[in-house]
């Protein structure tokens, strides 16, 4: 059993072992490292911007190869008052990690490839393409799977050349950042002259698009480039790469346990590729989480995540770099006419004050970002329907109702009871089909089935159990989904959200639930109105705090969705949240899990939606007369629905 394990040995893992080798973690500790290439070539080169006396500056002052005091901005030479730039090689960070690892024996060395990575609760199985290994704790560094929510990924795709001129050729102290007068070709191109001596230089192109920089054009680009230097040059070493410009970019594991870092992490600034600095600080907090021993704890192995106001301006600059990636040029020449470089660099580390950021928002182009809002916001809404048509769908039902009384209620339930056998019974099926295989068609339907008559047989013991069964699972459920698609992922945080989404909607509606109970042999909920209508203004309150500290504008369109639907009938209210929210985005995760087509959903699900139509129908038959009867029976047969379900889609989060 090893006390850890890392996944890659790239600069966020090297980091971090640093980090631990300096607060003394390493000394006791077992650990494994999984990396397949061990690198022992220079094939990158990270830069990042400090003050002289900043941690990080005296952590890897031998791994610094150089560092600049002044920068050329456009046509402006200006001199940094507060903070240097400064260069590391990679194979210094890969050799100094290489010495590491022989002065601790205790660290483990696998070339073997991770296929996945299981919690077992007690341990963590790490599965390799040769046998497993048990580990307490996993540092993954995989690359991450990127899904993006509007177009298609921006790339930061670059070459640069390490250069040596005949003669002194450069000022040793002064680099140039994003020099545009280069060719475009239609997407946002720049130059970068990192000098590290006067005659040697790292000499780098650089583009920003959808479509990756072709070789050959990069070399035209950069000889072009050199030419204006007008001396004989040799080229040392050739450096490529290419790095994701996307907010989508983390990925983390449902187990606290396994703890993403570098780009899977989200330490690639998306509208820049800077990310050494950030993967420093973040193996800061990691070591410094290890000493408190908070990981292995659900609550403290919560992601807070979202970036606020930053992750709004990277949004609205990757939407113009996608759609509009020739005006790149314009905008950064106007940023850095306008600003100082130093300025900028803090605005970038997002340490910027919020007047300044206006301030420099009412200079830049104006037209620019105002279409990047209006365009984007649009195509958020239609790429992510489940977040905004529950709360439209709740005002036109309460607009409806208030100039026909009625007519909203009934309108809204006809299109509900249409969506429920479009996408929630079919979302429900699907799970299960993506899990099974390997089970032929009747047989899979034949296990289905029987959960579903354990939980009618469970009803039919003891309505009692069988309702509280069903309503433990459904929060969880509920929470689960929710929090995925938000992105915050957690155990105990799935359930709360869950039971206070649940408390919203059936005790604002007291009167219908416990009429519900009665046609159902169920004891009435003793609840004084009063007080279940406090419990729901609780909820509702928490949920905004929830909202607010998670800086999540989708939890807070939920929250809006939730307390409109308190305002309409039960029925109504259960069914915005249930089909147009949850089953919505229940089919959205199938769909991006499994790569499918909507169509072909459609077709996989065709045999289960129309077994839930026969049963439904059936149904209906035992009581036509009584609305709440009708309604009981639908209830016992959405949770015998259920459980299967919840079973298959909490087993498709965990590999998620």
């Amino acid at each position: 059993m090893f006390s850890f394990g890392l996944i890659g040995l790239g600069a966020a893992n090297s980091l971090l072992l640093l980090r631990m080798e300096k607060a003394g973690v390493l000394d006791d500790a077992a650990g494994i490292i999984f990396d397949p290439n061990f690198k022992a070539t220079n094939d990158k080169t990270y830069c990042f911007w400090a003050n002289p006396d900043d941690e990080i500056v005296h952590d890897l002052k031998a791994s610094i190869k150089h560092s600049w005091s002044h920068v050329v901005a456009g046509d402006n030479l200006q001199r940094f008052s507060s903070m240097k730039y400064y260069m590391v090689e990679s194979i210094t960070l890969y050799n100094k990690t290489r010495e590491l690892l022989e002065r601790h024996p205790n660290l483990k060395r696998s070339a073997e490839q991770v296929r996945d990575v299981v919690d077992y609760s007690v341990y963590i199985d790490v599965l390799t393409d040769r046998g497993s290994y048990q580990v307490l704790k996993v540092y993954d560094s995989r690359p991450p799977q990127i899904n993006e929510v509007i177009g298609k990924t921006v790339w930061q795709s670059f070459e640069g050349w390490k250069v040596r001129f005949d003669e002194p050729t450069f000022e040793e102290r002064t680099m140039r950042l994003m020099d545009f007068n280069i060719p475009q070709n239609g997407f946002t191109q720049f130059m970068y002259v990192l000098p590290t001596s006067t005659t040697e230089a790292l000499i780098e192109v650089t583009r920003f698009g959808q479509e990756m920089l072709p070789k050959e054009l990069a070399k035209d680009l950069l000889r072009n480039y050199l030419l204006t230097y007008n001396k004989s040059y040799s080229i040392n070493e050739i450096e490529q790469g290419v790095i994701p410009m996307s907010q989508n970019a983390e990925q983390f594991h449902s187990s606290p346990k396994v703890i993403s870092t570098g780009a899977r992490a989200g330490k690639l600034k998306s509208t820049t590729g800077y990310a050494f600095k950030a993967m420093y600080e973040h193996a800061q907090e990691m070591v410094a989480n290890e000493i408190l021993n908070k990981n292995t704890n659900p609550w403290f192995g919560m992601p807070s995540r979202g970036g606020g106001r930053f992750a709004l301006y990277d949004f609205l600059l990757l939407f113009i770099l996608k759609f509009r990636p020739h005006w790149g040029k314009s905008i950064f020449t106007r940023l850095f006419a306008i600003k100082s470089s130093e300025e900028v660099l803090t605005f970038l580390d997002q340490r910027s004050s919020l007047i300044w950021e206006l301030g420099m928002f009412t200079r830049l182009n104006k037209r620019k970002f105002i279409w990047s809002l209006i365009f984007s916001f649009f195509a958020f809404m239609l790429s992510k329907p489940q977040r905004w048509v529950p709360v439209v769908f709740s005002f036109v039902a309460l607009g409806i109702n208030r100039f026909a009384p009625g007519y909203g209620t009934s309108l809204g339930l006809g299109i509900l009871i249409f969506f429920l056998f479009a996408v929630g019974i079919p979302h429900g099926a699907l799970d299960g089909f993506s899990h099974s295989r390997k089970l032929k068609l009747p047989a899979f339907m034949a296990r289905y089935l029987g959960i579903m008559a354990l939980v009618v047989l469970l009803w039919l013991i003891s309505p009692i159990v069988g309702l509280i069964c069903f309503l433990l699972y459904s929060a969880w459920h509920f929470g689960e989904t929710d929090l995925v698609e938000w992105q915050r992922a957690n155990i105990g945080l799935s359930m709360l959200w869950g039971a206070m989404l649940l408390g919203i909607i059936l005790l604002s509606h007291l009167s219908e639930v416990n009429i519900l109970m009665g046609y159902m042999n169920i004891p009435e909920w003793t609840i004084a109105e009063d007080v279940a209508l406090s419990m729901v203004k609780l909820f509702l309150f928490l949920g905004v705090i929830m909202a607010l500290w998670f800086r999540s504008a989708a939890w807070g369109l939920s929250l809006i969705a939730l307390a409109l639907g308190t305002q309409l009938p039960l029925a109504l209210s259960f069914g915005i949240y249930f089909v147009l929210q949850h089953s919505l985005t229940g089919w959205s995760h199938l769909k991006t899990n499994e790569n499918w087509t909507h169509s072909g959903m459609f077709v996989r699900a065709l045999p289960f939606t129309a077994g839930a139509v026969i049963m439904f129908l059936v149904l209906f038959q035992f009581d036509r007369s009584s609305l709440w009867q009708w309604s009981s029976y639908f209830l016992i047969f959405l949770s015998a629905l259920s459980l299967p379900h919840i079973y298959f889609m909490s087993r498709l989060y965990k590999e998620v």
